[in-house]
This record gives C-alpha cells, structure tokens and sequence, in this order.
C-alpha cells in the first residue's frame, strides 16, 4: 500500500520532459512550502492526472522563488498506477444561480469525470463561467481528494441543442414533474442487477446525467430530449437547487459504480 502522501499535480506534458527532477513553478513551491510547509528534503505525492503516482523529494534551489521536484521512482515506473475509472460518469448540468465553482468541487471528490455545463431556457445565471478559475479548482480538488484522474470542464452548450444531438452511452434526465420517472438509484440498478455480486460483461458505456435550473426543463428541452432516448429520472420527492441536485447525483452515481468492481482512479487505502 501508498503511505499517505500530499500531492501536487503536474499535468502529463510538462512531466514527460522531466527526467528524474523537474523545476518547480512559483505557485507550486509557494503550494509545497507555505501550505503544506514542506521543506529541503521533505517527500511529498506527484501526480499526473493520468492515473499515475511517484514520490518526489523537494530540493531547494539556489533562491526563495526556485526549487526542484526529485522523482524517487522513473517516469515508467510509477510508484502507483490506476486504469482509468469505469463507466465514466459525466453531469450535465444547467448554468446554476451562483457558485458554479463550489458545485464543481464537490462533484469532483464525489468521482464525476467530466462536466458538461448547459445553457437552458430556464437558466438564470448570476456567476459568469470562468474556465481558468474552474480549471484550478479541479486541479485542487483532485489534489485534495487523492484522486489520480483529473476531470475536465467544457464550454458551456445551449441545451436543447446539446440533449438533441448527445446519443452515445447511458443518458439520464434528472426531472422532478414526470410521475413516471424512476429514482435515479433504481434506474441506475436496472442497469447493471447483478452488479453487487459480479462485474457486468463487455465495455462499460459511459453514464451521462443532465440536470436542469430551478425553474425546470422546459417542455421543449424535456420532450426534445425523451425524443431521442433520454430516460427520465427523479432525485427525490422535493425540489432541490441545481447545485443541491449535482452532488446528490454525483454521490448516487459514484457509489452505484463503486459496487460494480471497476477502478474508482483513486488511490488505495494508505497503510499506517
């Protein structure tokens, strides 16, 4: 087993050119030094978002502003390596109201794998989308969190378009005014039953949930997407915010795919 390790994650491309020691940029030695207080010598977690995992010691450089990363394992021999997790479990979800970035966060330790944020009839936005802010809040979450794949964000989609043309995987559309809408926990079982006792056989197709604003789909969005395949699905006899809703599905989703024996990408338990 991995000892318990802080991380720090430096994307595949800028690592792959490391060679055993990697110059460490400004926000990343402030990250090691002031908030984890690490200091010359000290072993710390690097990680890839690639599923990938090595110890590194942290080397002090020659001034405050400059420091190294030592890998103690070589770049092809992590000292932890995980598939990528499966199914992949995406939320797409309406513009919410306000703090788009703590929903993010919290979905991301859940185990969510992609986000795909939605433009509805219905959205009424206060926060603007900033990709940049977004893009760092995963990268902390994941670091947080101990997860080893990183999630990724997309633009944002007008819904109706997007519900429209998205016909690949599981779909499933969260909704709160159909009656005949499964609770997304025995959705989810149906369709997998046997998953507690074995893992299903052949690929996993990835599981896309689609959540809606607080006002609702409106019936254009809801009939165009149940048009074309999507399964309607309730989160719970009341109404929740849509932020409220993303992370209770996140939490229903990755722990309906932790009973199906697949990689979860994230580290084992560490040993005392």
């Amino acid at each position: 087993m991995v000892r318990e390790l802080r991380r720090l994650l430096v994307e595949c491309p800028r690592l792959e050119g490391a060679e055993g020691r990697l110059a460490l940029e400004a926000q990343e030695l402030h990250y090691l030094r002031r908030v984890l207080r690490l200091r010359a010598g000290q072993v710390f977690g690097l990680v890839d978002g690639c599923g990938r995992l090595w110890s590194a010691a942290l080397e002090p450089g020659p001034v405050r502003q400059q420091g190294w990363a030592v890998l103690q394992q070589s770049l092809g021999a992590p000292l932890l390596s995980v598939p990528a997790p499966q199914p992949s479990l995406q939320l797409a979800v309406a513009l919410p109201r306000r703090d788009p970035e703590v929903m993010l966060r919290m979905a991301c330790e859940l185990g969510i794998d992609s986000f795909q944020w939605l433009q509805a009839e219905r959205s009424v936005a206060e926060a603007a989308i900033r990709p940049e802010r977004q893009q760092a809040v995963l990268r902390e979450a994941l670091e947080q969190c101990e997860r080893l794949w990183l999630p990724h964000c997309l633009p944002a989609q007008p819904a109706l378009a997007w519900l429209s043309a998205a016909t690949s995987g599981v779909r499933l559309l969260a909704t709160s005014r159909r009656p005949t809408a499964l609770p997304l926990g025995e959705a989810l079982h149906a369709l997998w039953p046997q998953a507690s006792a074995a893992q299903p056989s052949g690929a996993p197709q990835p599981v896309r949930l689609a959540i809606g604003p607080e006002g609702g789909w409106s019936p254009a969005e809801e009939a165009a997407a149940l048009e074309r395949g999507w399964q309607a699905v309730q989160l719970g006899e009341g109404i929740l915010r849509t932020s409220t809703a993303a992370v209770a599905a996140a939490s229903l989703l990755a722990a309906w795919r932790g009973g199906l024996g697949f990689s979860c990408g994230t580290s084992p338990t560490p040993s005392p």
